[in-house]
């Protein structure tokens, strides 16, 4: 089949969705005739399966490989409901740095996505308040288990001051990222999009599902999605990423609201 050994992972927010989290129609019918066609598709994304928006009712018909789920902590495969190589924080050492952080920066909230739900750490101004959260607690009352990321949501000033303070001394330890100038967040050292990537390559072709001729087309707009990019056989972004992002990318297509993933499906056609 045309597109057999190929796949694309694709970042979300201002990627796969137009500017307004809205859905790309020609995203979705192009998708049909790749998938149709022998290729495969998955997301690679900081949410959590149980919150992926105006995604949620499609996502089991659009993707037919495991996704990336919480910027590398785990992948998840939507038409099984299973998650697969899940990576936890180190929840003592990731609570010193909550408590740190909002000590310091009091304006800035936190929160964690876990393996038994998501939880308000720290809230303010900017906590997110949508279905799924399990409810605030401070960070010492939550159960030491199943961390996967956590992030601290602010005035964009106040994170990089985050940034500046305790990025090195905790690097060790986490991989930090800002997901959009207002989410700074950080998961286990192991847990990137480009290891997770790396990982999914992996399992496609241990199960059968790829062979090493297996060429894997990953695509993003921001800082968190430069370690995917990093870790592809051809990097793409669309026309609104940032700096960084077009930097690194062997193929640039048109903006989100274009639709960049039909974009991509007509250049592997065409042999890119």
């Amino acid at each position: 089949m045309k597109f057999s050994d190929t796949a694309i992972v694709s970042d979300i927010d201002g990627t796969f969705t137009d500017p307004h989290s809205q859905l790309v129609k020609r995203n979705l019918d192009a998708l049909e005739y790749y998938r149709a066609n022998g290729g495969l598709f998955a997301t690679a994304t900081g949410r959590v399966p149980e919150m992926m928006g105006v995604l949620e009712p499609v996502i089991a018909n659009i993707t037919n490989i495991p996704c990336i789920s919480c910027n590398g902590a785990f992948a998840y495969d939507f038409r099984e409901n299973r998650a697969y190589n899940e990576i936890f924080l180190d929840a003592d050492r990731a609570s010193e740095l909550v408590k740190r952080a909002v000590a310091e920066f009091p304006e800035v909230s936190a929160r964690l996505s876990s393996k038994n739900g998501k939880y308000v750490l720290h809230r303010t101004e900017y906590t997110e308040r949508s279905a799924g959260i399990v409810g605030y607690l401070p960070v010492d009352e939550v159960p030491r288990c199943g961390w996967y990321r956590i992030a601290f949501d602010g005035p964009c000033e106040s994170l990089d001051a985050i940034r500046g303070k305790f990025e090195a001394e905790y690097s060790d330890s986490f991989d930090f990222v800002k997901s959009c100038p207002t989410i700074y967040e950080f998961n286990d050292k192991k847990a990137t999009k480009g290891t997770a990537l790396d990982r999914l390559r992996e399992l496609l072709i241990s199960s059968g599902r790829a062979s090493e001729k297996l060429r894997i087309y990953a695509v993003g707009d921001y800082e968190n999605d430069l370690d995917m990019l990093r870790h592809a056989d051809v990097p793409c972004c669309p026309a609104n990423a940032i700096d960084s992002v077009k930097a690194i990318s062997k193929l640039r297509v048109c903006s989100c609201g274009d639709g960049a993933i039909a974009d991509i499906v007509e250049a592997i056609e065409k042999g890119f």
